[in-house]
């Protein structure tokens, strides 16, 4: 049982059990009837004309308003969760309920799992109003979570009525496991149980004016059709009336099934690459009016109000027409990594090359492209940028010729850059999407063959060829002027990849109290698996739900010994040994990456390796908003050698280096 704080009554029902009720300050429970009740505004009324359009007032007796949260996991920001709470108390909902993914989980560890609880229910005991939990995959996904959950909490399925509207509320990890999706989650509960209580709910309440469903998993939206036991669900639904919200994409989208409406919300607080409206990624609360028509919907954001149409199963598609997301098709524009580039050595000197893109059309409707082309500080684009009208199904291979003069070293070139604009419709949907491409001649760098002993000192590189003074990342949101550089050398023998480096920082930031990505570092990832997976981009989080993570070598090598926190990047992280050493204007690191590991990964002898490296660099006291580097609104300055592979302007194979001959 909960109450708010107008003396309204919220009855909850768990397992079907029997509807209490419950009073307060001596006032009973009493069904609201359908019908809306208008309310008269009292004014002095005078004949002739008055300053108001009615004394009707948009109120009644079935009206109120509830918030749901987002995704606060699955790639954390932290502090966004808990900056929501403040504002939403602003609002004075009736209550709030959420989709799931609350804590980060996926751990058997109960001692972690009772820090990430506490954390979790000391954000929520700040709202002034009854909040509503729902499992997610993160806040469940073994038996131990399970019954940590029902030992917190009770049941992971149940119902509450408020003003004649039902909420019904559901543990999708019980339709199927996120990472096991014909296996329900271990543990207390079975699905035969949750369908029979979802049957006999309905049942007791066949007709309230309207019924809100609540589930983390969109389990109507993955590739393929609807999952599990989900169509089940919406012919128990039947024809009442009913809205389904849902979280776990970290993308906000409506749907239409059924003639109902079927809310998949973004983030608040999860991960996501924050690009905005268009690509349904952003931070936000769905604020629900329920009125006697049914609920209407406005998504509140830090930068603003939208209705529920801010992305639709139409614009979605434009979109997607566009830009790749994840799951969706290819990109219309991405860049070309030939086959037959050119091997060089570090010092090689670039004169002329071009820098090849296609732009194919997949979608089934027509796609506008125009383009910009900005050279950069050592190159010169010669060609004449022209507008392409793309049909269904066509593609058009579009090269930009570069010359540098004077020549510059393949190894020190800075990129350009492309600015494309891609316009669409589809459903009458229009989309339109501005996108950057970084810009570099191909080529692939060969490394040196050399014995190296890791200890820190780096006496036995002599001087490091690749020098990094200036932002090498065009679409970074910290190229900031900064004041650190770096410099650094690769090294093959026996199979086993070394690496060398130099930072030059004034000012360190390094405790075992820190987490890695949140004090100075120098950022290693090591990518040998075959094309296309290896010159091919996705975004950080993306590139870390669908596993592409896992098959690279990860190092976050810092001046503390921080234990990195991503259980699920265990391998990646322990296929690097390294050893980094104070200096007195910076710091020093040198590394080997296990040659096994990567060879694995390629699926035979490693021939070649794809590398990003960046340095991070944090002032004293910034470190303590405990936001990543890597997360939007990080304070930190990320200085990249070459653009980053994560970011929103990658290069597909750039940063590409060969051991012996190419293959």
């Amino acid at each position: 049982m909960a109450t708010g704080r107008r003396g309204q009554i919220v009855r909850t029902v768990h397992h079907g059990a029997a509807c209490a009720i419950a009073w307060l300050a001596g006032l009973a429970f009493v069904l609201i009837a359908d019908v809306a009740t208008a309310v008269e505004i009292e004014a002095d009324q005078a004949l002739g004309p008055a300053p108001w359009t009615s004394l009707q007032a948009n109120d009644g007796e079935e009206l109120f308003h509830f918030v749901v949260v987002a995704d606060r996991t699955g790639g954390e920001r932290p502090g966004v969760f808990e900056s929501a709470i403040p504002k939403v108390n602003l609002l004075e909902p009736a209550f709030v309920v959420s989709v799931g993914d609350l804590i980060e989980g996926y751990t058997e560890d109960q001692a972690q799992l009772d820090r990430e609880w506490d954390e979790f229910e000391r954000f929520v005991a700040g709202l002034e109003t009854p909040f509503f939990y729902v499992a997610g995959n993160h806040d469940m996904n073994n038996a131990r979570m399970a019954e940590t959950w029902r030992a917190r909490f009770g049941p992971s399925y149940y119902r509450f009525v408020y003003k004649d509207v039902l909420f019904l509320v559901l543990n999708s990890e019980l339709f199927g496991m996120v990472t096991e999706p014909d296996k329900p989650v271990p543990g207390p509960w079975t699905q035969a149980e949750q369908l029979a209580f979802i049957e006999r709910t309905l049942d007791e309440f066949p007709a309230p004016r309207w019924t809100i469903v609540l589930i983390h998993q969109p389990l109507w939206d993955y590739p393929g059709g609807a999952r599990g036991d989900w169509p089940r669900v919406e012919e128990m639904l039947g024809e009442r009336d009913y809205t389904v919200f849902a979280g776990h994409f970290h993308r906000y989208v409506k749907a239409v099934r059924r003639d109902r409406k079927y809310i998949t919300l973004a983030t608040t607080g999860g991960g996501s690459s924050l690009r905005g409206g268009i690509y349904g990624e952003f931070d936000h609360v769905a604020w629900v009016t329920m009125t006697a028509r049914g609920p209407r919907i406005a998504n509140l954001m830090l930068s603003g109000i939208h209705d529920e149409n801010v992305v639709t199963e139409a614009s979605r598609r434009a979109t997607r027409a566009l830009v790749g997301q994840g799951l969706a098709a290819e990109p219309v524009v991405r860049s070309l990594a030939p086959s037959d580039a050119p091997t060089v050595e570090a010092d090689t000197l670039f004169e002329k090359g071009a820098v090849a893109f296609l732009a194919h059309n997949q979608s089934a409707d027509e796609v506008v492209v125009r383009y910009h082309v900005d050279g950069g500080a050592d190159m010169r684009y010669e060609g004449t940028p022209r507008p392409l009208t793309l049909a269904p199904g066509a593609a058009e291979r579009i090269e930009l010729p570069l010359v540098a003069d004077p020549p510059v070293a393949y190894g020190r070139l800075a990129p350009g850059r492309v600015e494309w604009t891609l316009e669409t419709a589809a459903d009458g949907e229009m989309a339109r999407v501005e996108l950057a491409s970084a810009l570099l001649p191909p080529a692939r760098l060969r490394i040196p063959v050399g014995a190296v002993t890791v200890d820190g000192d780096l006496r036995e590189w002599g001087e490091l060829p690749f020098n990094v003074t200036r932002q090498g990342d065009v679409a970074s949101g910290r190229t900031a002027a900064t004041d650190i550089r770096f410099s650094f050398g690769l090294r093959e023998s026996d199979g086993d990849l070394y690496l060398a480096a130099r930072v030059s920082d004034d000012a360190l930031v390094a405790s075992e109290a820190l987490a890695p990505d949140v004090q100075d570092a120098l950022v290693l990832f090591a990518d040998a698996r075959p094309d296309p997976e290896r010159s091919a981009n996705l975004p950080l989080y993306p590139a870390g739900r669908l596993g592409h993570l896992e098959r690279m070598a990860i190092a976050r090598m810092t001046l503390a010994d921080a234990e990195p926190k991503d259980k699920r990047l265990a391998a990646s992280i322990a296929a690097v040994d390294w050893r980094a050493t104070r200096t007195a204007d910076g710091y020093m690191v040198e590394a080997v990456v296990s040659g096994a590991f990567l060879s694995e990964q390629a699926g035979g002898d490693w021939r070649a390796v794809r590398i990003g490296l960046v340095a991070v660099d944090w002032d004293e006291g910034e470190s303590e908003n405990r936001i990543p580097w890597h997360v939007p609104g990080s304070s930190a300055t990320a200085l990249h050698w070459r653009p980053d592979r994560f970011g929103a302007a990658p290069l597909a194979g750039t940063g590409t280096f060969v051991r012996g001959e190419a293959r």
